[in-house]
């Protein structure tokens, strides 16, 4: 187990590099080399060595601050409550930490025989040993010049005429809140917000049935691959005899389905076969192309059912550990130069077959659409006979997190056009900045909308199995919020005058004049 866990952007490799040889020279144990590229699972070494280290440092830089890995890197670490900031450039925290006290080393190159060195390696050796950690004045809590003139000069001066009007104009003036929002909803849309490269939806969900709507391309690479003949389909048992399954020869080649025919919407399903009665698969990852626009939805047997558009990109599938998989499909065909004994322009079932070890089959949706529902069978029963004692929860997003930049609970109602709020909809919003504002409840029934966002993230997504509700945490700046009913919309968000209302920092002031 290593003392310090270094998190770090990968341009910042050299910083790091040369703060982890001076902690080891200190007699620090150090975790700080690690190789991620972008798009691939957030490694479990990295996941296991975090958990393992009793203090993470974070090197907060520009690059750092775009960086998807240092952002879920430190959310893991502030929830362990071992993280240790370091602000290494002007304005290089993230709207979502800024919370967070932090070291002001601008410009270091993480050497020791600095005075920044001194002063982390006592931060950190006061981590080590349990200690409360009081940051020195070098660092971000470094008193400003007006609060030390606010000091010199007494609250009772600034408390004059003058100053009361400013208090006044200042309930007037609205300001953009960075917030922790908790809702559980029946439904949600959101837009990902324009980045280079691809971005996870979510991984590592198990499943037992897997529909894709809007199928573009599948390719798999299977030991065997069999297909039933649908004249043999059985209607009583609902299912094809044993005799009904022929073997296609693929000789170790990839096979690949590709959507052929436009007036049909292509779609797939993936169920369970014989060979396995445990799980289809591992549903790895959706990758998102820039700006893709999800919608979300539970039904009340738990399935989740996602709708991917785009102005341009295809959505990427991946999924693995399959052994064994019914692959019933339409509107596609197979790969020129496979034998496929039946016409192809009729649906047909097929049998995926991994022999010697598990295996991946890739998807990518046609024409910027991808519409998927995902079902995962549970037996939430027990002795006791009550079904919600072993109800688990379905975690949708974990190790990461999913920068948005517009996010709607609402429905339109297809009938009258109306924005309608989801079933059972509620939650509730926190104030991490400005500090100490109380948060709002949002009651069922009452709407929510979110907009304006900057740097805003979904930290987590869940199934409840009892309430079949999405359980969704989001958390960034938002320049529009409003809830309550269409009779009485609030805007929440604060004023001028409620920071300064609630600011520990005016603790006199509110006693001064009676403000509670």
């Amino acid at each position: 187990m290593k003392d310090v866990f270094i998190s770090y952007a990968s341009e910042d490799r050299q910083v790091a590099q040369t703060l982890a040889a001076g902690l080891d020279q200190a007699g620090v144990t150090v975790w700080w080399d690690r190789q991620i590229q972008v798009g691939s699972e957030w490694d479990k070494t990295i996941e296991d060595a975090l958990a393992a280290a009793r203090c993470v440092i974070v090197l907060w830089t520009d690059h750092a601050k775009h960086s998807r890995w240092v952002r879920a890197e430190a959310r893991e670490a502030l929830a362990q409550e071992k993280i240790v900031p370091v602000m290494m450039a002007a304005h290089a925290i993230p709207l979502a930490f800024t919370g967070i006290q932090s070291l002001k080393f601008l410009e270091w190159d993480g050497s020791a025989g600095t005075p920044e060195f001194a002063i982390l390696l006592d931060v950190i050796r006061a981590k080590l040993s349990g200690q409360a950690i009081q940051l020195p004045e070098t660092s971000s809590t470094k008193p400003s010049l007006f609060g030390k003139l606010i000091s010199l000069l007494g609250l009772k001066v600034i408390l004059g005429g003058g100053a009361a009007l400013l208090l006044i104009a200042s309930s007037f003036i609205r300001i953009d809140p960075v917030m922790s929002v908790h809702v559980q909803t029946a439904r949600m849309e959101f837009r990902v917000i324009p980045e280079t490269g691809n971005i996870r939806l979510m991984d590592h969900q198990s499943f037992d049935a897997l529909t894709f709507q809007h199928v573009g391309k599948l390719s798999v690479n299977p030991d065997r691959l069999l297909v039933a003949d649908p004249a043999e389909y059985d209607m009583d048992s609902d299912s094809y005899p044993p005799k009904a399954w022929q073997d296609v020869e693929v000789d170790g080649k990839t096979v690949t389905f590709v959507a052929d025919r436009p007036s049909i919407s292509p779609d797939i399903t993936l169920e369970m076969t014989e060979h396995k009665e445990a799980v289809v698969g591992q549903l790895d990852s959706i990758v998102l192309t820039d700006e893709a626009v999800v919608s979300m939805e539970v039904s009340p047997d738990n399935a989740v059912t996602w709708s991917i558009r785009t102005t341009q990109g295809r959505q990427r599938v991946v999924m693995s550990r399959i052994h064994a998989v019914q692959l019933i499909q339409s509107g596609l065909k197979a790969t020129p130069g496979l034998s496929i004994p039946f016409p192809q322009d009729q649906e047909l079932t097929y049998q995926v077959i991994f022999e010697h070890k598990p295996g991946t089959i890739e998807l990518f949706g046609q024409d910027e659409a991808l519409v998927m529902v995902l079902q995962e069978k549970s037996d939430n029963t027990n002795d006791s006979g009550d079904p919600k004692r072993d109800a688990v929860t379905k975690k949708l997003i974990a190790h990461s997190v999913l920068p948005i930049q517009d996010v709607d609970f609402s429905w339109q109602d297809p009938g009258t056009g109306e924005r309608r709020i989801p079933e059972g909809f509620r939650g509730t919003v926190d104030y991490v900045s400005p500090q100490g504002i109380p948060g709002v409840m949002i009651g069922e029934n009452e709407f929510l909308t979110v907009e304006d966002l900057a740097h805003f993230e979904i930290t987590s997504m869940s199934v409840d199995p009892n309430s079949h509700q999405l359980v969704v945490d989001l958390k960034g700046e938002a320049g529009y919020v409003k809830a309550g009913t269409a009779g009485n919309p609030q805007d929440l968000r604060p004023t001028v005058f409620d920071a300064i209302r609630y600011s520990p920092l005016f603790e006199p002031v509110r006693t001064l004049i009676g403000l509670s």
